[in-house]
């Protein structure tokens, strides 16, 4: 890889980062102006409504994303590639999303929520779409423009759901807000992607079967992992009620952009670490240890900022609703009161642990191992039912929270054990303890400033400043670390 490259390598991670980090404030602010108007009734039909299609667009992507960018990266007919996966999305899109809508009419849902999954099938359809489009972005190193697109088209579903906050409208209206912000997305991207592929339709059977295959095993453990993932608000709709699910997606649409994060790094680096794989480079090593202590850092400080400072988080997203948010309770463990902050609490723990998951999940894929974890990933979505249907019943939302967290123990443990049967990278754990402690220094200002009750977003940003300054004076990563994660290693 010359320096050219390498430099596009940087600037397209460099500004996915940027624009990954804008995105996830737009999209706190409009879960903020949601969670307000909404209620936390109004959020748990949100949140079931949003589950539910979630389900099924699992089987419209089904891999193909990842595909197309390992396919992308040794083809040298990127134009084949690309009209045959955008042909095959194409289809799989329409009939899965069509079938959602049609399939929640079988569910004693409210009549509300039947046709906020109507709407939210439509918007998520061009979302669906996009992410092929992306595939070629993330093989070209030009994440800039898909991120700038996404976070036009954020922004316009915000600003659409401040008018009709302000308008009073429904909640129809209300879901219908994100239908024009991904046709945005999706058209900005459409034009733009026409500079590197031809936009247009082919169906090669030939060709199309070796996609399937390469797609399946990923499209499997995508199907069963979005089950020990997302089941969990699903379960609790059908066996609890509106209110349950509000407590319960409070915290979990929080994490949700939280887990953009590892997505966005690993992303970013996924090209280049496959390049290595495929070609044995002993680079790889090195590459994924930088990976590996990127994530540390960035994993530690969020789960100890988050823990202590869940309250008043909470709080600060709902608004004026703070107070229902963070007291709304239909559960009682040892005659204490069990809300979003309890669930926030253990499930920021599960993100954490989701870092390192994604990290051994990549690795696999870059490695073309991908079958290897299919039957794992079906035993963990078989555990966290199971273990769902034990704990939601008693516990309800607690429940389905610790039940997420055992399953992304085992998830990490396995996927680990997986990722060493086909290569085994050694780690350099030198740094963990110095982050630990960059952490707890952190953690300890967070105390003080919860105890002094100092705006949330003000004690945010004093921890961060606080957490930087302890990584420099302690020396955890070496200058020039940034731009080394997604530039070429040196021997």
């Amino acid at each position: 890889m010359n320096d050219n490259n390498t430099k596009k390598i940087a600037y397209s991670a460099g500004a996915q980062m940027i624009g990954k980090l804008v995105g996830i404030l737009v999209s706190l602010a409009t879960v903020a102006a949601l969670f307000e108007y909404l209620g936390i009734e109004g959020v748990g039909k949100y949140t079931t409504a949003f589950a539910f299609v979630a389900f099924f667009s699992i089987f419209a992507d089904f891999g193909l994303q990842w595909t197309l960018i390992r396919e992308l990266s040794i083809s040298e007919d990127k134009n084949k590639v690309f009209k045959n996966i955008f042909t095959l999305r194409l289809f799989l899109a329409l009939f899965v999303h069509l079938l959602s809508f049609a399939c929640v009419w079988l569910f004693n849902y409210p009549y509300d929520v039947k046709l906020a999954v109507g709407i939210v099938t439509l918007a998520w359809f061009f979302l669906t779409m996009n992410s092929t489009l992306v595939g070629v972005f993330l093989n070209k190193y030009r994440m800039d423009i898909a991120v700038g697109a996404e976070v036009v088209g954020r922004i316009l579903t915000l600003l659409i759901i401040y008018l009709l906050v302000y308008l009073q409208a429904g909640f129809y209206v209300i879901m219908a807000s994100y239908i024009a912000g991904n046709a945005l997305n999706f058209l900005i991207n459409l034009f733009a992607v026409s500079k590197y592929v031809e936009i247009g339709f082919s169906f090669d059977k030939v060709y199309l079967k070796k996609v399937i295959a390469l797609a399946a095993p990923i499209g499997i453990t995508m199907m069963f992992g979005f089950v020990y993932y997302k089941m969990d608000s699903l379960m609790l709709s059908f066996m609890k009620g509106m209110v349950d699910v509000g407590i319960y997606g409070t915290p979990y649409k929080l994490l949700e952009v939280l887990q953009y994060i590892p997505t966005m790094l690993l992303g970013a680096a996924f090209p280049l670490i496959t390049s290595y794989a495929v070609n044995k480079d002993s680079r790889l090593n090195s590459a994924f240890q930088k990976q590996f202590d990127a994530l540390v850092v960035l994993a530690a400080p969020i789960v100890v900022a988050t823990f202590i400072l869940s309250a008043p988080i909470i709080s600060f997203i709902a608004g004026s609703r703070g107070d229902e948010f963070i007291s709304s309770s239909t559960v009682s463990i040892m005659g204490y009161q069990m809300t979003s902050v309890t669930c926030l609490r253990i499930l920021i723990f599960s993100v954490g642990i989701n870092f390192f998951t994604a990290l051994y999940n990549y690795l696999v894929v870059s490695i073309g191992g991908q079958k290897a974890l299919v039957y794992p990933t079906i035993g963990f979505a078989l555990f966290n039912v199971v273990l769902n249907l034990i704990l939601i019943p008693r516990f309800s939302y607690v429940g389905a929270a610790f039940a997420t967290l055992t399953t992304e123990i085992l998830v990490v443990a396995v996927t680990y054990i997986v990722s060493r049967r086909f290569i085994k990278i050694p780690l350099k754990l030198d740094r963990i303890p110095r982050i630990i402690l960059c952490s707890l220094a952190m953690g300890a200002v967070a105390y003080l400033m919860l105890q002094a009750n100092i705006n949330v977003m003000l004690a945010c940003a004093f921890c961060v400043a606080v957490y930087v300054l302890c990584i420099y004076i302690f020396n955890v990563l070496p200058a020039g670390f940034v731009n080394s994660l997604i530039s070429r290693s040196r021997d």
